[in-house]
């Protein structure tokens, strides 16, 4: 405990001092975006001031690139600590809206504090489970899942649905239960933005830096297949949601008849190129049954 709360410490520390020196020759816009940068995230899995404000210069671009629109109506699913709120504003305005999901309240309670000062941007607690995010839950949960029920948004009214390193937590059956509520709220036509870990036969090894840490390669081979279609797979077989991968099988399954693959980044995790870790989908809500495609 002591040296946990040691290395939160150093963190936070670490933060405050990028944060005071890359304001000295910031720009305003950028200044914006470094006071947004949470301390909270150091120590966590992944994530550094780097990461976070990459993060936000990719997911933004894209979010640019795709859409045409003003008003956008924004879902992020997983939001975490809120990473896309701070860069939401560019796109929402006048009407749109920014919305972070997540099933942890300590988030979302973060979120409201931090986030009370932007416009147009909001936060909801979903009740729903996953066993590594939400373990405390587990004897309160029923046979049958709500997959996003209690979420506060319409048939058809979102834009854009934005779930980072979630579908990498997610069992075959739940990624179905989720994408389907993905494709019932956005807009025809509109998109759904996912990273995930797509394997392919023969395995890559992963990419960059993860090929010089043992520990790091191992927790990306993936070995375990997951029924029920075994297209789904684990390094972890006593907690699958540590780490799920899905190769391109599972991934045309879980979109057939609902989305187009508009674009696919392939990330170091499995083998790819692009400095994202993970693998960024960008689907395509179909706009006529699969039938008449």
């Amino acid at each position: 405990m002591f040296f946990n709360t040691l290395k939160y410490f150093y963190y936070a520390c670490c933060c405050r001092i990028f944060k005071r020196m890359e304001r000295t020759s910031a720009w305003a816009e950028a200044e914006y975006l470094i006071e947004n940068v949470p301390n909270e995230i150091w120590g966590e899995v992944g994530d550094s001031f780097t990461n976070w404000v990459y993060q936000q210069g990719f997911f933004a671009a894209l979010i640019k690139c795709l859409t045409r629109n003003e008003s956008v109506k924004i879902v992020d699913f997983g939001c975490g600590h809120g990473k896309l709120a701070p860069v939401s504003v560019f796109f929402t305005h006048p009407e749109g809206e920014y919305l972070g999901i997540d099933i942890q309240e300590s988030y979302i309670n973060y979120c409201r504090r931090k986030y009370v000062q932007l416009p147009r941007v909001r936060f909801h607690v979903s009740k729903d489970y996953n066993p590594l995010y939400s373990p405390q839950q587990q004897n309160a949960v029923a046979d049958s899942k709500s997959y996003g029920e209690d979420w506060p948004v319409i048939a058809e009214s979102i834009d854009v649905v934005i779930a980072i390193s979630v579908f990498t937590h997610l069992r075959e059956a739940d990624a179905f239960g989720y994408i389907n509520k993905i494709y019932d709220i956005l807009k025809p036509g509109a998109l759904a933005i996912l990273t995930c870990h797509i394997v392919e036969e023969p395995r890559k090894q992963p990419g960059f830096i993860f090929k010089y840490n043992p520990f790091l390669v191992s927790l990306f081979k993936f070995p375990t297949p997951l029924p029920t279609s075994y297209n789904w797979f684990t390094s972890n077989p006593a907690l699958p949601e540590s780490g799920i991968a899905m190769n391109m099988a599972g991934l045309n399954s879980l979109i057939q008849g609902k989305f187009k693959v508009e674009h696919m980044m392939r990330g170091s995790t499995t083998g790819g190129n692009d400095p994202l870790p993970q693998d960024v989908v960008v689907l395509r809500k179909l706009t006529l049954p699969i039938d008449k495609v």
